[in-house]
């Protein structure tokens, strides 16, 4: 019985100890489980990105951006030691369900264990959810982005293909909103998603046609073909005098496509009626031969006065050629061009050559060889601006014809005392009582000037010439006639005597005859005539 109880003691000591060695060794592995990393960079990086996490809820309002790129910095230093982590606790974790099958095991410490499996797949687990930026677009879940940054690229993209499929430019116009948390199983946000999104609602989209001048919009239409028609009844109401060339505006009239809220809608009418419109711009008009004050008013729609104001150093009547003005114009809204290529023939003008000949005084000149113009074909491309010509370019020139020049003969010999000098003087003392034109008393051409005085005042010899006729001549009375070469010949009419006879020579000053009242005449004076070629001329314009 002794030795039976000393086996029954030994056995019961036996598995006591076995029972106490087993246990020591499952507090142990569970004391491992529970302890695993408590010191590692994974548990900490757990609890910053617990206490990022909460950080975020308390600040929801500011929607977090700032801490989402919080959590992403965390999330590199965790993801990789908690996966270490997992593969640790799961191998500490089957040795204590083994150890925890043995019947041995008490049942008060199984709860326990259970408790810390538990425990460690729930960190396991949360270090493998996904947190990130969840986006919703009109309240509509698009699901999760990685930042903002990456969404909006996204959305550039998306208005490219809008504004390629409605032809035009166009913005988007969408709530986009941004929120942290757990990914709940919706797909990350993708181009393709948001396009097919925002194209759904493209029935609701209007495309408007604008009308802009260089640039500046002047309205909005619905209907391109109105804005066409409309730029089209312009342009051939302000081509009041076409040539057959190419017309178009001289501004950058275009018609563009643009999104539904990038201009105001205009009627038809007021747009052409803004169109239509002038607006006043300072201009500088340079003077061109034959300008007036009164003509450069009248071609830019102003007044003299205007132009006075705007020059007060400005005398009108001496305004001269290259002279440069301020004018403020009235400068329409659309002008009219007009590129024409013109053919014509036009004259080559000759050249003039003198030639001296001692045959010829000083005072005298002839023609040795007559000049004649060339002719030239030309082809030219001309620009019109509102009817005015602006340029010309000749594309193309040929000789049809060359032209002959002109030779004159130029006198080398210095002229006798009784020569022509060229220069004409007073034929008798005495006023002007009629001069040279149409006479209303008379009702006739007067064709020379009447020096009236006493009978018997001195006729002087206007030029030195050659006398070619003295005696009586018709209405005339007695007359003298004086050739003074290059074509110039004076007359004296109404003579009571005279004291040159034909084929004499006279001089300049040289008393000629006496002023009388002979032929057709009312009363003592000098008919005195000036001819070159044989046609009429003012004598004022010649004698001093």
């Amino acid at each position: 019985m002794a030795t039976l109880n000393k086996y029954h003691n030994d056995s019961v000591t036996n598995m006591t100890a076995a029972l106490r060695r087993r246990w020591v060794a499952l507090r142990l592995s569970a004391m491992r489980l529970a302890g695993i990393g408590k010191t590692s960079q994974a548990v900490h990086s757990l609890l910053g990105f617990l206490a990022v996490l909460f950080s975020a809820v308390l600040t929801a309002g500011k929607k977090g951006y700032g801490l989402l790129q919080d959590l992403a910095d965390h999330a590199s230093t965790w993801v990789d030691p908690l996966t270490d982590l997992l593969g640790k606790a799961l191998s500490e974790a089957r040795l204590v369900v083994l150890r925890l099958r043995s019947r041995h095991v008490q049942r008060d410490r199984l709860i326990p264990a259970m408790m810390l499996v538990t425990a460690t797949v729930m960190i396991c687990t949360l270090s493998f959810m996904g947190v990130g930026l969840r986006v919703t677009i009109n309240g509509q879940p698009m699901g999760y982005i990685g930042s903002k940054a990456e969404m909006e690229n996204i959305l550039a993209n998306v208005e490219d293909r809008v504004s390629d499929y409605l032809g035009s430019p166009y913005s988007l116009n969408l709530d986009v909103a941004y929120t942290i948390g757990y990914n709940d199983g919706l797909k990350s946000v993708s181009e393709e998603s948001v396009s097919n999104y925002v194209m759904s609602g493209l029935s609701n989209i209007t495309t408007k046609y604008v009308l802009t001048v260089d640039g500046e919009v002047i309205g909005a239409h619905e209907s391109k073909t109105a804005l066409e028609l409309l730029r089209q009844r312009m342009l051939e109401a302000s081509t009041t005098d076409y040539r057959g060339g190419k017309v178009d505006f001289v501004q950058d009239v275009k018609i563009v496509p643009m999104g539904s809220e990038d201009a105001t809608m205009m009627s038809i009418e007021e747009m052409e009626s803004a169109l239509s419109g002038n607006s006043r711009e300072s201009v500088t008009y340079t003077v061109q031969s034959g300008d007036t004050v009164s003509g450069i008013a009248y071609k830019y729609d102003t007044s003299v006065s205007a132009i006075q104001a705007a020059n007060p150093e400005l005398v009108a009547e001496k305004i001269k050629i290259g002279d440069e003005i301020t004018i403020s114009a009235s400068i329409p809204t659309l002008s009219v061009q007009e590129t024409v290529v013109e053919e014509y023939t036009r004259a080559v003008g000759y050249e003039t050559i003198k030639e001296k000949t001692d045959d010829l005084y000083t005072t005298q000149s002839r023609v040795k060889q007559k000049g004649v113009n060339g002719e030239a074909f030309v082809v030219a491309e001309v620009v019109y601006v509102d009817g005015q010509e602006q340029s010309r370019t000749v594309l193309e020139w040929e000789n049809l014809s060359e032209p002959v020049d002109e030779i004159i003969e130029v006198g080398t010999k210095q002229p006798p005392k009784k020569a022509a000098t060229g220069r004409f003087m007073r034929p008798a003392n005495g006023y002007i009582s009629s001069r040279y034109g149409y006479r209303r008393s008379m009702g006739d051409f007067h064709t020379g000037v009447d020096f009236a005085g006493p009978t018997g005042t001195p006729i002087y010899a206007s030029d030195g010439g050659k006398v070619t006729y003295a005696g009586w001549k018709g209405n005339y009375g007695y007359c003298v006639f004086i050739d003074h070469g290059n074509g110039y010949t004076t007359v004296y009419a109404h003579c009571s005597k005279l004291l040159v006879k034909v084929g004499q020579s006279v001089a300049k000053g040289e008393t000629i005859a006496k002023v009388g009242s002979t032929g057709r005449s009312t009363g003592p004076h000098l008919h005195f005539e000036i001819r070159v070629n044989g046609k009429h001329q003012n004598p004022l314009n010649y004698i001093g």
